[in-house]
């Protein structure tokens, strides 16, 4: 059941009234359906130094635009790979974001 909101965020550089360049974050909210990592995919992804937390499916690839970052209950997470079943879209993700100063702006 696709019946999480998630919010995809993407960010470009921008130019602001000053002339400086600034990061600006743009979000944009998706369902998706949450699920765990399985532990084969855990252990492998450990041992390379990765560390996959939780899934997020989408009903639709065409959902997903390349974001590198995602948001959901609050929390940022870092999406590490992506996988495409057909016309779903898998996101795997760790919740080790670090995110900088910048200006959020809903699209």
């Amino acid at each position: 059941m696709y019946n999480d909101r998630i919010k995809l965020l993407s960010s470009v550089n921008a130019t602001d009234s000053y002339g400086d360049t600034v990061q600006v974050l743009t979000t944009r909210e998706v369902f998706a359906e949450v699920k765990s990592v399985g532990m084969k995919e855990k252990y492998e992804a450990l041992a390379v130094g990765l560390n996959p937390e939780i899934k997020f499916v989408l009903a639709d690839y065409y959902d997903y635009g390349d974001e590198e970052l995602l948001e959901w209950n609050g929390k940022t997470y870092k999406i590490l790979r992506t996988y495409r079943d057909g016309i779903r879209i898998e996101l795997i993700a760790t919740d080790t974001a670090v995110l900088t100063t910048a200006t959020i702006t809903t699209v």
